[in-house]
């Protein structure tokens, strides 16, 4: 496996055809992207003391785009996070953003929205 660098946009949704959409979408806009079906899969591939971006979905099985969040806060990690969710739930973005989360989006995600966000969040890491 090629060296994990700081400049991917690392894509994280259990759902194939969101993951894979969103994924085109982020290369198409000239980012370097790695997909992933679930937290779990990202953790084994993932450099933690590497930086980028994680566009990541709330509602995932084994752990919520929240608690991934959470944990790579506690392991030191301030890579850049997005989550999206499906979920108009204000308390839940409020929860995003304490942990430390860079923004809550909402389904569907505005594609230039995100593009903009994570073109923000990789030029603030480098």
């Amino acid at each position: 496996m090629a060296p994990v660098t700081d400049n991917i946009t690392w894509v994280v949704d259990d759902n194939r055809s969101i993951r894979d959409s969103t994924g085109a979408f982020l290369k198409s806009m000239g980012h370097t992207v790695r997909t992933c079906a679930s937290a779990m899969e990202f953790l084994d591939e993932f450099d933690f003391v590497a930086g980028g971006c994680l566009v990541v979905d709330y509602d995932m099985p084994a752990m919520t785009g929240l608690e991934l969040l959470e944990l790579l806060r506690d392991k030191g990690n301030s890579i850049p996070v997005i989550v999206i969710t499906g979920r108009g739930d204000s308390v839940l973005e409020q929860r995003v953003l304490a942990a430390g989360g860079l923004k809550m989006l909402h389904k569907p995600v505005d594609g230039i929205e995100l593009a903009d966000l994570v073109e923000r969040a990789m030029q603030a890491a480098a």
